[in-house]
C-alpha cells in the first residue's frame, strides 16, 4: 500500500491522509550515492491526486521495508501527476545544522551521536570501530556525512550508507553474502542484460623486482597465477615491490616500518613470491566486470535462469559471478537497485566493484585462523589482523550448512523482535555463533560471538575473572571520557590500590623502577615522592626529593632514612645553596682561601665562591 501524508501530518505510525493508486512508483538507490523515487499518478475520479502537494510525505514499500519519501517536485499534466521524491532523512540538509561539532578521537557511533545531536528527530547507527577526528562548522548533517570534503564522515571513518526513514545506518559495509549466483559471458544479446568485461589490467604472470632491482634468478624469473590456464594468452606484468630489500639496502627504521629485509637470495625470492601471491589473492588475475540486469525484461528469456537469484539481492549484497567460458568465479556487489513499490519487487540491479573474496575458500581461511593460535592457546600478535573476519567467514560457512544439512549443524532462532528470547544461535561441528541483532536489511543475523576448538571470539566480552596471560598483541585502550574505556589498577598485599592508570595518567603510591639491562650499570627508582639514581645493586645512591620548602639533592642513605646521607644541594624559591666540599667547573674543585693584593685589600673564597673581603671603600 502506498499512502500520502499532508505536510502537517507527522503521525507516520498510523494511516496517512489518503491511499494513492499510482500507475508507476519506482525507487532508485545507489550505494553511497543518490536515493530518489518517482511516482506517476493518474487524474482519478476519487481525487486522490489532489493530495499530492508540495512537501507531502509518501510511505511506500522499498527493498528495506516501508520507507518515507518527501515530495520535492511535481508536475501536473492532462494525463496525470509526475512526482520526484527523496528519503525523509535528507530533510536534514535543511533541518539539522551543525554550527560547531567536533568529534575528537571517537568511533563511528560516538561521532554520529554528536553529529545528530542538534536535531533529535534524526538518529544514526554504526558498527565502525575506527577512531578518528573531524570538525564540522556551519554545515548541514548531510554534507557532514557524505559531502565532497575531506572532513566528511565517510572520508574520515569510512562506511556504507543505508537510509531508513529518520535513521541512517553507516556500517563498515552494507548488505551481506547470501549465496546469490550469477552466470555471465554467454555473448547472448538480450534487452535488459548487459555486461562489461575489462581485461586491461588482468595479470596472470608477474615478473617481480625488489628495491634496487633484484629479481628471481634463473630462466623463469616470474610467478604464475593459478588461473593462467583459464586465459588463451599469458598476461605479463613487471611489478616492483619497494618494501622488499636486501640487508645492504635497508634503512635504519625499515624493519620497524614493515619492510621485508632479506639476507640471502633465497630469502629475497621467497619474499617476492609471497608478494605475487598476495596480488593474485586480491584479484589481479581476474577481469573487472560490470553487470546490469533488468529483471522485468529478462523474466521470460533464456537468460533468466542465469540471473534469477538476483531477485532476492539487496543493496550492498555480494553476488558470486561465474564466467561461462573462462570458468572464473569473481565476486561483485549490488551497487545500484531499482525497486517497484507497487508490486514490491526488484526490477533492476547493477553489480560492480569486483574483488576476490576469501569466503569462497573456507579451508584457507580456517588455516589462517589456526596459524594465529599457538599450541598453548596464546595468540601471535602479528597475525591478529583480519582474524575476526576469518572467524566470521568460517562461521558463515557453518551457518549455510545449518540451513541445509541439519546433521552437521543446527540453527536456533527467534525472529520476533518483541520476544524475550529474540536472537539466534548456530551450533555445529566447527563451533558455535551467537547473535542478538538482525542485519540492517533483515535478511540475516549479526553474528558477534564465536567459539571454535581453538578459542572464543566476541565483539564484547564480560567475564567474572579472566587470566591476563591470555591477552597478547593488539592495543589495550583505557581512560577516555569519564573513564568510559575503563582503568587499570595494581593492588598491594592488603588489597590497597597502589597504582592506577586512567584518563588523568599514571598515579602510583608504590615504587617505579627503570633499570638498564645492557652494558650501562644504572638504575632509577621513584618512590614516596623521591627519585633515586644508583647502580643496579642500589649502591652509590643519589636522591632528589622535597624536604620542607626546598628541593634537596643528597648522596647516600635510603628512601626511608637519610641519617647516613650527605646533602649536596638545596633549591629554594629564591635561593640555591651548595652544601658539598667540592664545587667547580670541568671536574676541578674550586679553591678556598684569601687572595691578598699589594694595596692591602683582599677577597675571601670558599669552594671557588667569593664570600667576602675588603676594598679601599670598605668591606665587600
Amino acid at each position: 500500500m502506498i499512502q500520502i501524508y499532508s505536510p502537517e501530518n507527522k503521525d507516520y505510525e498510523h494511516n496517512g491522509d489518503m491511499t494513492l493508486m499510482p500507475e508507476e512508483a519506482e525507487i532508485h538507490v545507489i550505494l553511497n550515492g543518490e536515493w530518489t523515487a518517482t511516482i506517476e499518478h493518474p487524474i482519478d475520479d476519487e481525487g486522490r491526486w489532489k493530495y499530492i502537494t508540495d512537501n507531502a510525505v509518501v510511505k511506500m514499500p522499498s527493498f528495506n521495508g516501508e520507507q518515507l519519501f518527501r515530495v520535492k517536485n511535481k508536475e501536473k499534466k492532462d494525463s496525470g501527476v509526475s512526482v520526484d521524491l527523496t528519503p525523509v532523512f535528507l530533510d536534514a540538509k535543511n533541518d539539522c545544522f551543525l554550527a560547531d561539532i567536533r568529534p575528537t578521537d571517537k568511533n563511528g557511533q560516538e561521532a554520529l551521536d554528536l553529529m545528530t545531536a542538534p536535531n533529535a528527530r534524526y538518529t544514526a547507527k554504526s558498527d565502525i570501530k575506527t577512531v578518528s577526528t573531524a570538525y564540522y562548522q556551519t554545515m548541514n548533517l548531510i554534507e557532514a556525512i557524505n559531502g565532497n570534503n575531506d572532513n566528511s564522515f565517510v572520508n574520515r571513518w569510512g562506511g556504507e550508507i543505508i537510509y531508513d526513514n529518520y535513521t541512517v545506518t553507516i556500517n563498515e559495509r552494507a548488505g551481506g553474502d547470501y549465496g546469490v549466483q550469477v552466470l555471465y559471458g554467454k555473448n547472448i544479446v538480450k534487452d535488459g542484460f548487459s555486461e562489461s568485461i575489462d581485461m586491461t589490467d588482468v595479470v596472470t604472470r608477474i615478473v617481480p623486482k625488489s628495491y634496487n632491482g633484484y629479481m628471481i634468478e634463473g630462466e623463469e624469473p616470474w610467478i604464475d597465477s593459478p588461473l593462467i590456464e583459464k586465459y588463451p594468452t599469458v598476461h605479463y606484468r613487471v611489478m616492483t615491490f619497494e618494501d622488499v630489500k636486501m640487508r645492504e639496502d635497508a634503512g635504519e627504521d625499515d624493519e620497524e616500518n614493515g619492510v621485508t629485509i632479506c639476507d640471502t637470495q633465497e630469502q629475497l625470492e621467497t619474499a617476492l613470491r609471497k608478494k605475487c601471491e598476495e596480488q593474485f589473492e586480491s584479484g589481479a588475475d581476474k577481469p573487472k566486470v560490470t553487470i546490469k540486469a533488468n529483471m522485468e525484461l529478462l523474466q521470460n528469456t533464456e537468460l533468466y535462469e542465469d540471473v534469477k537469484d538476483l531477485e532476492k539481492i539487496s543493496l550492498g549484497d555480494t553476488a558470486h559471478c561465474n564466467h561461462s567460458k573462462l570458468d572464473i568465479k569473481s565476486d561483485a556487489r549490488a551497487i545500484e537497485l531499482k525497486w517497484d513499490a507497487i508490486r514490491n519487487k526488484l526490477t533492476s540491479v547493477t553489480l560492480g566493484e569486483f574483488q576476490y573474496n576469501f569466503l569462497s575458500d573456507v579451508s584457507s581461511v580456517m588455516s589462517r585462523v589456526d596459524r594465529a593460535i599457538r599450541s598453548d592457546g596464546t595468540l601471535i600478535g602479528q597475525q591478529i589482523q583480519g582474524i575476526i573476519n576469518g572467524v566470521q567467514a568460517q562461521m558463515r560457512a557453518q551457518s549455510s550448512i545449518a540451513k541445509k544439512q541439519e546433521v552437521r549443524a543446527i540453527l536456533f532462532e527467534d525472529l520476533d523482535p518483541d520476544s524475550t528470547t529474540f536472537g539466534a544461535m548456530c551450533l555445529g561441528t566447527l563451533g558455535f555463533e551467537i547473535a542478538g541483532e538482525r542485519t540492517e536489511d533483515g535478511k540475516g543475523w549479526k553474528w558477534s560471538t564465536f567459539g571454535t576448538g581453538k578459542g572464543f571470539y566476541a565483539d564484547f566480552i564480560v567475564a567474572g575473572t579472566m587470566l591476563a596471560d591470555r591477552i597478547k598483541g593488539g592495543t589495550l585502550e583505557l581512560g577516555g571520557e569519564d573513564n568510559g574505556n575503563g582503568i587499570a589498577r595494581v593492588m598491594d598485599a592488603t588489597g590497597k590500590e597502589i597504582v592506577r592508570l586512567d584518563k588523568g595518567g599514571v598515579y602510583a603510591i608504590g615504587s617505579y623502577v627503570c633499570e638498564n639491562v645492557g652494558g650501562l650499570n644504572r638504575r632509577t627508582e621513584i618512590k614516596s615522592g623521591s627519585i633515586m639514581f644508583s647502580k643496579r645493586d642500589k649502591s652509590n645512591p643519589i636522591f632528589i626529593e622535597r624536604s620542607g620548602d626546598a628541593i634537596v639533592v643528597r648522596y647516600g642513605g635510603t628512601f626511608e632514612d637519610a641519617t647516613d646521607s650527605h646533602t649536596l644541594m638545596r633549591i629554594f624559591s629564591d635561593a640555591i645553596y651548595f652544601d658539598t666540599d667540592k664545587i667547580g667547573p670541568g671536574g676541578v674543585a674550586g679553591k678556598t682561601g684569601r687572595a691578598v693584593f699589594s694595596d692591602g685589600t683582599y677577597m675571601d673564597f670558599e669552594n671557588g665562591f667569593l664570600m667576602g673581603g675588603t676594598t679601599k671603600e670598605g668591606e665587600i
